[in-house]
């Protein structure tokens, strides 16, 4: 009697074919002029972008709001996400030709990574962004995987092309398309300009001098300004309205020396604003100091100066009328 073994199951995985390192960058980049223009749309530059490749790295600057603080921010991040998750693609990676997959150790290769899947992936992404390294991993990783696609199984890898006649993935690419290209035009950030507009001043009225003191106090103005940033982006005629204000309230004083100043010497200025007191130092020979003052509220700042521990005038300044 003969018997027939059956053959060993077969445990080879095939993996689609992969895509570089270098097209998954410019797939990022452009998804993030995405995002980038989404969140001028909505909030302005007041408020950081999202992004999909998630960093340590500061976003803005410090006045720039978290994204997570726009609902609107958060709801396109979310929605890049799931359309990841039930398609594999973006709007960049379906410009570029490649999608993300599932790729289990024991399993089938292919397939979008689903919704759940593709939160994981943004999440562990944390890890790729520790000095990039993982960012880079697929640079030498026989999978070309990062530590994200590592840790939920996912590889990225060239979509498959779309048979002849198919609308529907035409209409797709075309979509991405237009999205890529406003994303780029209103997204991308080519340089920026600032300024400070002058609304509204009230004069200090200064008491009394101290007599033979080495240095006159000429005169202290309290300032409202406004401070403006404009960004600069690749459609640049969309910006001419478009620039961040911030208020501020100012103080800035001025004086003179006699010959017997020491111009090395130092210059307090003390205001005195909603129950806290500053200190703001000037070297004498300067001549004139501006700086901000906090806290101030509605109520009038009273102002000291002093040298040498020693009080030369002081003053009351109301807040300036702004026209």
């Amino acid at each position: 009697m003969t018997t027939t073994l059956p053959l060993p199951a077969t445990t080879d995985v095939v993996m689609p074919q992969l895509a570089s390192w270098g097209r998954r960058v410019v797939a990022a980049l452009l998804d993030s002029a995405v995002l980038g223009a989404v969140a001028w749309f909505a909030v302005g530059d007041e408020v950081a972008a999202p992004s999909l490749q998630p960093t340590f790295d500061s976003a803005g600057p410090d006045a720039t709001l978290p994204w997570t603080s726009s609902g609107v921010l958060v709801g396109a991040w979310l929605a890049l996400l799931v359309l990841q998750g039930l398609t594999g693609q973006t709007p960049g990676r379906r410009v570029l030709g490649i999608e993300v997959v599932r790729a289990p150790v024991d399993g089938p290769v292919g397939g979008p990574p689903g919704v759940v899947r593709s939160v994981l992936r943004w999440c562990a992404h944390l890890l790729d962004a520790i000095v990039f390294i993982g960012y880079l991993r697929p640079l030498w990783h026989a999978e070309r995987r990062t530590v994200a696609d590592s840790i939920v199984g996912t590889v990225v890898a060239h979509r498959p092309p779309a048979p002849r006649g198919d609308r529907g993935a035409v209409v797709a690419t075309v979509t991405a398309w237009v999205v890529v290209v406003v994303g780029l035009a209103f997204g991308v950030t080519v340089g920026e300009s600032t300024g400070v507009d002058r609304r509204g001043s009230s004069t200090c009225e200064l008491g009394e001098q101290t007599p033979g003191a080495p240095v006159r106090v000429l005169d202290v103005v309290l300032v409202r300004e406004t401070e403006w940033t404009r960004m600069t982006r690749l459609w640049p005629w969309v910006d001419g309205e478009r620039r961040t204000d911030r208020e501020r309230l100012s103080l800035e004083a001025s004086w003179e020396l006699t010959e017997d100043a020491d111009p090395d010497g130092f210059l307090l200025v003390r205001t005195t604003a909603g129950g806290a007191s500053v200190d703001n130092e000037v070297v004498l020979g300067h001549g004139w100091v501006s700086f901000p003052v906090e806290r101030a509220g509605t109520g009038a700042v009273d102002v000291d100066v002093r040298l040498d521990d020693r009080s030369l005038t002081s003053c009351t300044a109301p807040q300036p009328v702004t026209g």
